[in-house]
């Protein structure tokens, strides 16, 4: 006999409607039911099949050679009977009914009847309900349950709000262990490790029954070589004596002691006659409108500037000898030094470089002798470059990010460098498969940088170009348009200012995108800095300006230690020779050093 098998398309939601309304017709009208589920105050006819389907619990339960395998009820008699109504709704229809009166029993319940599509539920609605009022005691639930994305969450939550959370009752009611793994938490925001001392003494105060000294378990948390004179001041005496890490070296900040700040790459003259370039970074704060230098390994123009946390991680460009380079190299803001790591398989400048989860990305640019379609990647945990998938076509000075998961690479030039042509469209490289994606566009994409912010990608463009600006084709318009994107790369309708002169970077700063290094007028070089918060009307123009030329490498955020902890980390270079070029040079630049000291 032939078989023949016929495609009706896809109507795969279709049937999956028409499976669930069956389901909910056999459970309400108690259809077929060959089990029971018992309460205290209720009995629910069921379908073995069905619970067993989406619980392993169940699934053992009615597989198993037990009482209820053969008689085929199973008894609840702890659980409401409404919360067991709830559950069995859940897994006839995909609905459930979820309020912060109701979510921490169902998500009990369901963590201990293994029902993982409502345990996730119950996740989300929890992780998006949270707040300072309610974060410990999820942190409770989360950790009762072993339910560690939830966890991860609401240490999230609390970090954020320690220094307020002492006050709760939640808090005072903490186990020693939960109150131990909280405070030895690298993520607490506060500026201070007395802080952390005080909540220590506030918790076991309310603990001990007596005025007991504090637990070793305690002690073991607070990081005193981060206190300062004064602070230590305030610490009980026999404390320090008797506290194990009172000496030790081993240590981290926490992170409400890092800065973020606005880091950019500079160009500057050193020798004005010999026309020597030298490079180095600036760094700016946007609460205080400052500036300060840090150490830099130049001279790369085009370089891959990626930041993870307080690290910044440069790869590639060209140098003053207009050579390209393969090199990588990172800076720790924390040790205030440059390590080399291993170089990339090929030397690359005006490419793109990205990052994430453990992994950079290097992606297209150029070799000086042509634009490139090679890509490849460093895992920092393993230390080591491997390839991945081509670009579907050769790119480079190009505006890219990262966005759930995806590399976006909108603009650029391809080609040839002799003949490079500017490049409508965008392209997007999804990490988990290593494939790309090629779309059109209809915007000319000059200068510009790419952010995101609020679950959106907003590419913010100008009119002006550093790179191929003469041999661009088609021509540039007098106004680029900036556009905002989902992580679709479909284009969001939402209105941003237009910026009617040049930009050298673009950058986000907490709640604020920040161009660096803005024309407003006719002016020799871009200095002005403007920000603009999603649903203003208009940038904001601030009152200090770019006191140095740009590099033009774009700018990042990055973690720098406060200015009063830089002294107490081990190791810490508090010196840095910022010149280069020579004797002369080196001799200007402990001059320099000496006469302004900063980071």
């Amino acid at each position: 006999m032939q078989h023949i098998k016929e495609d009706y398309g896809d109507n795969h939601e279709t049937r999956g409607k028409a499976i669930i309304d069956g389901l909910r017709e056999l459970y309400v009208h108690e259809i077929l039911c060959d089990a029971t589920i018992v309460t205290a105050g209720k009995r629910f006819p069921c379908h073995r099949v069905v619970l067993s389907s989406v619980s392993p619990y169940f699934r053992a339960l009615f597989t198993c050679p037990m009482k209820e395998s053969q008689s085929c009820e199973v008894s609840l008699l702890d659980i409401p009977s409404s919360v067991v109504k709830g559950i069995l709704v859940f897994i006839y229809t995909g609905e459930a009914f979820l309020s912060m009166e109701n979510i921490e029993e169902l998500f009990t319940v369901s963590c201990r009847l293994q029902i993982r599509p409502l345990q996730d539920l119950c996740n989300r609605f929890l992780s998006k309900n949270m707040h300072h009022e309610n974060c410990l005691r999820i942190y409770r639930l989360a950790r009762s349950h072993n339910d560690q994305s939830l966890l991860d969450t609401a240490m999230n939550c609390i970090s954020q709000h320690i220094a307020s959370l002492s006050e709760k009752e939640d808090f005072l009611h903490l186990e020693l262990s939960e109150v131990t793994r909280i405070l030895s938490s690298d993520q607490l925001m506060v500026s201070s490790e007395l802080t952390i001392y005080n909540l220590a003494c506030r918790w076991w105060k309310y603990q001990s029954t007596e005025d007991n000294p504090l637990p070793e378990e305690l002690l073991k948390v607070v990081r005193f070589p981060l206190m300062t004179p004064e602070e230590l001041a305030g610490v009980n005496v026999d404390i320090l004596s008797a506290n194990p890490s009172q000496n030790s070296t081993e240590f981290n900040l926490r992170q409400g002691m890092f800065d973020e700040r606005i880091v950019c790459t500079e160009r500057g003259y050193v020798l004005e006659e010999y026309d020597e370039y030298d490079y180095y970074m600036n760094s700016y704060d946007p609460i205080t409108n400052t500036w300060e230098k840090l150490p830099y390994i130049g001279p790369y123009d085009g370089a891959g500037l990626v930041v993870v946390g307080s690290k910044l991680y440069v790869s590639g460009g060209m140098d003053e000898r207009y050579s390209v380079s393969e090199e990588f190299n990172v800076y720790d803001s924390i040790k205030n030094e440059w390590k080399e790591l291993p170089p990339m398989s090929r030397p690359r400048y005006l490419h793109g470089f990205l990052h994430y989860r453990d992994v950079l990305y290097a992606l297209g640019g150029s070799d000086k002798d042509r634009i490139l379609y090679s890509a490849e990647c460093f895992n920092l945990i393993e230390n080591r470059w491997s390839s991945t998938s081509f670009l579907p076509l050769p790119l480079r000075s190009f505006v890219s990010a990262q966005f759930r998961g995806r590399l976006f690479l909108i603009g650029g030039y391809t080609g040839s460098d002799k003949t490079s042509l500017q490049y409508q469209g965008f392209l997007i490289y999804d990490i988990a498969s290593d494939t790309w994606s090629q779309f059109p566009g209809h915007v000319v994409i000059s200068t510009a940088g790419a952010v995101v912010l609020d679950d959106k990608l907003y590419v913010i463009a100008n009119y002006d170009s550093r790179h191929g600006r003469l041999h661009s084709d088609p021509p540039y318009y007098e106004q680029n348009r900036s556009v905002c994107m989902d992580h679709f790369g479909r284009i969001c309708h939402f209105n941003i200012p237009p910026i009617w002169k040049s930009l050298e970077a673009v950058v986000v700063w907490r709640r604020r995108i920040y161009i660096i290094g803005g024309i407003e007028s006719d002016e020799s070089r871009p200095e002005e800095i403007f920000y603009w918060t999603p649903g203003e009307s208009e940038w904001t123009k601030c009152l200090t300006k770019v006191p140095f030329s740009l590099l033009g490498d774009g700018a990042l955020t990055m973690q720098v230690p406060m200015r009063r902890f830089q002294t107490l980390i081990p190791g810490r270079k508090l010196e840095y020779n910022f010149f280069t070029g020579g004797e002369e040079n080196k001799e200007r630049g402990e001059q320099w050093w000496e006469s302004d000291h900063s980071v």
